[in-house]
């Protein structure tokens, strides 16, 4: 609520510094201008990918701008309370409780072990589609960079257009100038779109780039410490420090792929999982 509030008061407050500025805001806004920009960024950002690889882009786009309702806390003692299931509980009543569970990975864990595959197997299998679906936002994330590169691209393109027609059609001092201002107003789109739109998304996409790797974390070291058999109150000691450094763990690194993300488990440091 508070840092919605804080946009609002942010966006008010550049229009309101634009206006004192510019003076008429009207004069900043040609629709024409805006469209080829917009989507010359869009179009020459989606030709840059294969089309497999912008699947589930837009939706993974629309995840990440949604609040997350689960903490890590209550991650924590799910899987605190499936480990002490797999000690008591029979397997009719364990396959049941495992059903129950959101988590895809937790649930493919937890099934692994009571299906009785061993430790390096049950390590191997998680991950890998640990390291595939951390690929797979990381290429979304690629895409939206891209597209924050290409915006001021295709306004300064739209400028060197609007300029070759000013100078093609030279009439009056008054004319040339009210061509040279439109043809100047692509250039301000494509950066306003780059610095107020496909970079702010980039970093919230980032932060939830960050916050899945956690919680994977978080699953693995769960999954493999139930599949060793250890105590249920001493894993979710161990894996209280992922909630304590929620805010400081793990940080991107831009345009290093998955080396990026590091994969912080106990499990996963012997097993240099993170490479």
């Amino acid at each position: 609520m508070v840092r919605n509030c804080l946009l609002m008061l942010g966006v008010l407050f550049f229009f309101l510094f634009a206006r004192n500025v510019m003076g008429d805001i009207p004069i900043l806004v040609n629709v024409k201008s805006g469209a080829l920009v917009f989507v010359g960024t869009l179009v020459g950002g989606l030709l840059a990918f294969p089309v497999h690889t912008l699947r589930g882009f837009f939706s993974g786009l629309l995840t990440s701008l949604k609040p997350k309702p689960q903490s890590l806390d209550d991650l924590i003692r799910q899987i605190t309370a499936l480990a002490r299931l797999q000690r008591v509980a029979g397997v009719s009543e364990m396959s049941r409780k495992i059903n129950a569970v959101q988590n895809p990975l937790l649930r493919r864990g937890f099934q692994m072990i009571l299906d009785n595959h061993d430790r390096q197997r049950v390590e191997t299998l998680l991950a890998k589609e640990v390291h595939l679906y951390l690929d797979q936002l990381q290429t979304q994330l690629n895409v939206i960079n891209r597209l924050a590169k290409l915006a001021p691209v295709f306004g300064f393109v739209g400028s060197i257009i609007g300029l070759i027609n000013v100078l093609n059609n030279i009439g009056t001092s008054a004319q040339i100038g009210q061509g040279m201002a439109t043809a100047l107003l692509t250039t301000f789109y494509g950066l306003l779109l780059a610095n107020f739109l496909f970079l702010p998304i980039a970093g919230k996409f980032g932060e939830h780039i960050r916050r899945e790797a956690l919680i994977l974390n978080v699953v693995f070291d769960g999954v493999v410490a139930a599949c060793d058999q250890r105590p249920p109150l001493e894993i979710a000691h161990s894996l209280k420090s992922y909630a304590e450094a929620d805010c400081a763990t793990l940080q991107p690194a831009p345009h290093r792929g998955l080396q990026g993300w590091r994969f912080w488990g106990d499990s996963a440091k012997s097993q240099n999982l993170a490479r």
